[in-house]
């Protein structure tokens, strides 16, 4: 018994390099890059403007900084930034140093390493360890994971850990542990709700009402928790609001996210000849009196139940995997105002399909690449405009580098409509399968 593995260790899929060590590796990388690439606008003028603001004590007082807006962002966010702000002045370093950004980056780079063990470890009851250790070495590397944290400077590769932690927790039937994921998850982004429609399928089949209320009080005692010392601090309302107003901030098709709304775009500008502001308002008239946002509502509503009775009448581990996946695709193709970043949840979900079949490997890669490139390639047209802002003789032909970005954009775009046309059409076979998956009790 002393050659056994315990439960603690994370050992390497068949000999190969552990997972452990490819997080390890990626977040030293990721450290040395993040404090000279970021987006200025989201790091700068917001995140730090944000952390300032706290003094490093209050990160009520985030909600009330004077920059041009509120905080839109739930509380873990504040709580973070306020961390930061405590550990720049202990340091010494200045507003906007090298320093200071890695200390902002830094939780994110740190989810983005954690999504490893968290495989690695939660999944080995289900795959196997091989398996498993795989799907964890796919994290640990994942570009789109290292734009976002090491590069981009956002909070959404935590956002991914919580809702890839709340979906282990419901394949191996913890709706609990699930709730206080998925309210983590919540009190970070308001994109966490992605998953809920789902969640309560699963939970409501496999472990009847009293698991979904369990779940479901344990997800709102652990945003209570975080919410209770803003209110405290008559900050109470202003974090419902960063709820509230996520909703129509930008009432565009779509914020620089590459999917068929962007391709509608480009035909309306370029081919149609509409002004480019015109062309992507959401408010927009399709017909009669139906807008734009009201059919990419329409149509996420319609695709969510069709995902709901689906896991509904399957009822299988390997079906909640895939519907999970197609969920977050379908939130980031279907309806308008979606952000670049919004892919990556469904990016980092998608590894737990790589085990199951040769086309759950495919829509990973797939994923991989567009949720990288959508990311990277946004993030190179703000540093390109914010160089041309500093110095606008800094960049050599700026009209060459926006259009050679809309042509890529554009075929990024492509390429993850075609992905989610060819996902749904082939759903309902992949989560017909079985055999790979375990498929024991919860």
């Amino acid at each position: 018994m002393a050659n056994e593995p315990r439960p603690t260790d994370v050992p390497a899929p068949e000999g190969g390099v552990s997972s452990m060590r490819a997080a390890a590796v990626m977040l030293a990388v990721g450290a040395l890059a993040a404090p000279f690439v970021f987006h200025h606008y989201d790091v700068v003028d917001c995140f730090l403007t944000w952390a300032r603001a706290s003094g490093g004590t209050r990160p009520w007082a985030i909600y009330r900084t004077d920059f041009r807006t509120d905080c839109d962002y739930p509380p873990v966010v504040p709580y973070i930034l306020t961390l930061v702000e405590a550990a720049r002045r202990a340091l010494g370093a200045g507003e906007v140093s090298g320093t200071t950004v890695l200390l902002l980056k830094l939780p994110n780079l740190l989810a983005a390493a954690a999504h490893a063990p968290l495989c690695a470890l939660g999944l080995r009851r289900l795959f196997g360890s091989a398996p498993a250790g795989r799907v964890a070495i796919l994290l640990a590397v994942s570009p789109a994971l290292f734009v976002n944290a090491a590069l981009w400077g956002q909070f959404d590769a935590l956002l991914s850990l919580l809702v890839m932690g709340a979906a282990i927790a419901l394949l191996n039937g913890r709706p609990v542990w699930a709730g206080a994921a998925l309210g983590l998850g919540l009190a970070t982004k308001l994109l966490a709700v992605v998953a809920v429609p789902l969640a309560l399928v699963w939970v409501l089949k496999r472990s009847g009402a009293r698991g979904v209320v369990t779940g479901a009080m344990t997800a709102v005692a652990v945003m209570a928790a975080l919410w209770l010392p803003f209110a405290l601090a008559g900050a109470g309302a202003p974090v419902a609001a960063a709820y509230a107003g996520a909703v129509d901030y930008y009432p565009f098709r779509t914020i620089e996210a590459y999917n068929g709304w962007y391709v509608l775009d480009r035909f309306d500008i370029f081919v149609r000849g509409l002004a480019s502001r015109d062309a992507r308002l959401d408010t927009r008239a399709a017909f009669g009196i139906v807008t734009y946002r009201h059919l990419g509502l329409a149509a996420l509503s319609a695709y969510t139940a069709a995902l709901m009775a689906l896991l509904w009448r399957r009822g299988t581990r390997h079906a909640l995997a895939w519907t999970l996946v197609m969920q977050f695709f379908a939130f980031f193709m279907l309806p308008t105002q979606m952000h670049q970043r919004y892919l990556l949840p469904a990016a980092v979900l998608a590894a737990l399909l790589v085990p199951l079949s040769a086309a759950g490997r495919a829509l990973f890669v797939l994923l991989a690449v567009t949720a990288t490139l959508n990311q990277g390639l946004d993030l190179g047209r703000a540093v390109l405009e914010q160089a041309l802002v500093v110095d606008s003789l800094a960049v050599a032909d700026p009209p060459g580098w926006r259009s050679a970005i809309r042509v890529a954009a554009t075929l990024v775009a492509i390429a993850n409509v075609g992905g989610f046309v060819w996902a749904t059409a082939i759903l309902r076979r992949e989560t017909a399968r079985r055999g790979v998956l375990a498929e024991g009790p919860p």
